[in-house]
């Protein structure tokens, strides 16, 4: 075991609870995990304001930070320019206004054993050398999605110059880290490529709270609120962003709208948001619901959902992904239609809860959701396995159990 204290760990990340989103659910598991093992926790993060980038109402814009609780983990919010969309520029701002601020209450506030630095956005890690260098604090690095890969394969960054830059400062954060964090085994090979010793890499995938998100009986509220009775449902939930390439659904939306029994509910936000109803209003659709739901009601709005479906684009770095919205259906017992590659569709196959098509092709999409609609008892067996492989091996209790092991710190 390596001398590492286990007393207090501060996690920084700018996105958290309230906000909806994957980062925010997973750090929030973490968090309360983190605690069911005898580590304080507390997380530094900005002032809610994703995806829109306006502040939340009841916090305020003028202070420079606030401190609350959320599920009683202390939570310390630090000011940020709050700004989303497409614009370079607005984008850069809302990243460094957060790294700053984010310094300077790291740097002069209480000194944390460990700090784990959530990489998104890149500019984070300068926090972790900084409190490495000048206050002795060892950090994890945790890397949940391989964004300057993304970054160039979907050209939302042309520079070369500006990439190579990128990819110098990443492979120095993660160099300088005590450990390396990561959600799959192809991003784990993908580091040893770049360098890192597999010693310095651990294995923290996405999962599910079990406890909360189980199977159960289908809400009536819930199937009042967006008039879902005598519907058999398959539910989006989640981010809308450019590489999930949401398209495909709709597009196999518009291929069953004959079958009045289905309906596509969409729950979530995100910068693709607007441009995808858009897209189903001009293609005249009566069969897709667009909604919002609070993280809360999350084993509610899945015990209204026959299955659920994830989308990504074909790009070789989504391809190395495993999308953290899977686990949570499955652990409900709801199997998932997932169209894409990589990780998450080897999982899924390879236990036989879900199904899985090739991405970016709405007809072979339409097909597998027309054939689940017809086998009850398929879809029924599928939810069942989903939930035996979250229990058994993707629950946030058994991931950070391991996680701990897999970092060597002592539990006494």
């Amino acid at each position: 075991m390596v001398n590492i204290p286990r007393k207090r760990w501060l996690i920084l990340t700018q996105y958290y609870s309230p906000e909806i989103g994957a980062p925010q659910i997973r750090l929030r598991c973490l968090a309360n995990e983190l605690r069911e093992h005898g580590i304080d926790i507390e997380v530094l993060t900005a002032l809610p304001n994703y995806p829109k980038g306006e502040i939340f109402p009841g916090y305020p814009t003028t202070k420079f930070s606030i401190r609350e609780e959320i599920d009683g983990v202390p939570v310390r919010r630090v000011w940020i320019y709050p700004g989303s969309g497409k614009s370079p520029l607005i984008r850069l701002l809302n990243y460094l206004s957060f790294t700053l601020t984010a310094l300077i209450a790291a740097l002069f506030g209480p000194r944390p054993d460990v700090l784990f630095v959530e990489s998104q956005p890149l500019s984070l890690g300068i926090v972790g050398l900084c409190m490495k260098w000048i206050r002795g604090v060892p950090y994890i690095y945790h890397v949940p999605d391989l964004q300057i890969d993304v970054a160039r394969q979907m050209g939302f960054i042309k520079s070369e110059a500006f990439l190579r830059l990128a990819l110098r400062l990443e492979n120095l954060f993660l160099k300088k880290s005590w450990k390396v964090s990561t959600v799959t085994h192809r991003f784990i090979r993908h580091f040893e490529e770049r360098g890192l010793p597999r010693t310095q890499i651990t294995f923290l995938p996405n999962g599910a709270d079990t406890r909360f998100l189980c199977p159960k009986h289908p809400c009536p509220e819930l199937l009042d609120r967006w008039k879902l009775r005598e519907k058999t449902v398959f539910v989006y939930v989640g981010t809308h962003a450019y590489y999930h390439g949401l398209d495909t659904l709709i597009h196999a939306a518009k291929l069953l709208h004959d079958h009045k029994d289905l309906v596509f509910l969409m729950i979530g936000n995100g910068p693709e948001r607007s441009r995808i109803i858009q897209l189903a209003k001009d293609l005249k659709l009566t069969n897709v619901v667009f909604g919002q739901s609070p993280y809360e009601e999350m084993d509610r709005l899945y015990s209204i959902s026959y299955a659920s479906i994830a989308t990504l684009r074909d790009l070789e770095v989504a391809n190395q992904m495993r999308l953290s919205k899977v686990f949570p259906s499955l652990s409900c017992g709801v199997p998932v239609i997932y169209a894409g590659l990589g990780e998450a569709s080897d999982v899924i196959r390879d236990n036989h809860c879900g199904m899985t098509v090739d991405p970016e092709n709405p007809e072979k999409l339409a097909a597998a959701i027309e054939q689940l609609a017809s086998d009850r008892a398929g879809r029924d067996s599928m939810g069942k396995a989903g939930r035996h492989l979250v229990e058994a091996d993707y629950s946030w209790k058994i991931i950070v159990t391991r996680w701990i092991q897999e970092l060597g710190i002592s539990q006494h």
